[in-house]
């Protein structure tokens, strides 16, 4: 399985469309992009579309086209109640000539696969530089022009015209200003945890700012959770808080934990970290979130803290960024959306070879290995019993 090669987002929609090319301006929207040499597989249960999976076009003979059809639709079964599937082709070759369709040995095999694991093939749909088409009765419906598809738009397609599977992982621009800032705070806050009497020889402004960045440290869950909760600009002394705390295993941890699930779950994560560093056993039940394994994490909960360590990556300098990166890349692929990881963590490893949990995490996506809350349907929030947000000490 290609590495980087999986972007999936599972989120129940129901879809009523009126043609092939209406349907084909909403696969965009369940991916939030618009692909490029990419294999789209829309899983479906009783007409509702569960998401959308993403997989790398093939590069090389048969073997791998038979490969790539079995894992995608043996992701597919993995998504509850999975009875019928819309494949979808985009590719950089041209759909409109006389020639074969891009791909056909690629749907053919989906199509076999799909088949003897009882799912029904509903359309299978190619999008080329110059027009679509469908794959399922090429001689009867002729390829059809792009405009068809921007018209049946129901939103501006502009943005995700502009947004492939790869360059939403691209880093946040970030004002000069703020990146200076934030890199004499953690030399400050390095010089004074160091040597504490480097803290009286700091001219008083900078002195009153990297003691903001000790007290943040002072309690790290409940800085975790204002980065998840804090709507507006992110102040240089939070992110340089975050930044000292992503660059500690131990810290990082807590932090990405933490954001699997709520404050409560920070604090026992701390409580165990602290305990083990002391010989303690850690609980396992607290270390399977790290692993893909349990309770499915809310989205957005997921999606706020992926912002915030985006930016602190951007704005920390180079050498300090893989803290940043290696939790981007657990939270990107938290999320499903293992193209983001792997270039968050191929990064990471660039600045630092030896960086531990990036390795880990590429080795993951090398064995096509996503959490399992990825292929579940998501429920209501309402009734589950939780307490996100709330803290007893």
């Amino acid at each position: 399985m290609p590495r980087r090669g999986t972007l999936v987002h599972m989120t129940p929609t129901v879809v009523r469309t009126a043609s092939s090319a209406s349907f084909l301006a909403l696969v965009p929207h369940l991916l939030e992009c618009t692909p490029r040499r990419s294999l789209v597989v829309v899983p479906f249960a009783d007409g509702r579309s569960l998401g959308a999976m993403r997989v790398d076009l093939p590069r090389g003979g048969p073997a791998e086209a038979e490969s790539i059809a079995s894992t995608v639709i043996g992701m597919a079964c993995k998504v509850a109640s999975t009875d019928a599937i819309v494949p979808v082709v985009y590719t950089d070759e041209s759909v409109s000539s006389d020639a074969e369709l891009p791909e056909r040995r690629l749907i053919d095999e989906v199509v076999s696969r799909a088949g003897i694991c009882g799912l029904r093939v509903l359309d299978a749909l190619v999008v080329g530089p110059d027009a679509w088409a469908c794959y399922l009765d090429p001689t009867e419906v002729s390829p059809g022009a792009l405009s068809e598809i921007a018209d049946a738009a129901t939103t501006p397609p502009d943005r995700l015209r502009r947004t492939d599977q790869f360059s939403a992982a691209a880093l946040p621009e970030v004002d000069t200003d703020a990146s200076a800032s934030v890199a004499q705070l953690l030399a400050d806050v390095d010089d004074v945890l160091d040597r504490p009497r480097e803290r009286r020889r700091l001219p008083l402004a900078r002195r009153a700012r990297a003691d903001e960045v000790l007290a943040l440290l002072a309690d790290p869950p409940a800085l975790f959770e204002r980065a998840v909760t804090t709507t507006g600009r992110t102040r240089p002394p939070v992110i340089a808080a975050l930044a000292f705390c992503l660059e500690r295993p131990s810290l990082r941890d807590v932090a990405l934990m933490q954001w699997a699930a709520d404050v409560a779950a920070g604090d026992a994560v701390l409580r165990a970290q602290t305990a083990f560093s002391a010989g303690t056993p850690f609980p396992e039940d607290l270390a399977r979130p790290m692993w893909g394994e349990g309770a499915r994490p809310e989205p957005e909960r997921l999606r706020a803290a992926l912002q915030v360590c985006r930016q602190v990556a951007a704005t920390v300098p180079v050498e300090r960024r893989p803290g940043a990166l290696s939790a981007c890349t657990w939270l990107a692929w938290a999320q499903g959306r293992s193209s983001h990881a792997g270039t968050y963590a191929e990064e990471a490893l660039r600045i630092d070879p030896a960086h531990g949990l990036s390795a880990i995490m590429l080795s993951l996506l090398d064995a096509g290995r996503l959490p399992e809350w990825v292929f579940e349907r998501p429920t209501s929030p309402a009734g589950r019993g939780s307490s996100r947000g709330s803290r007893a000490r």
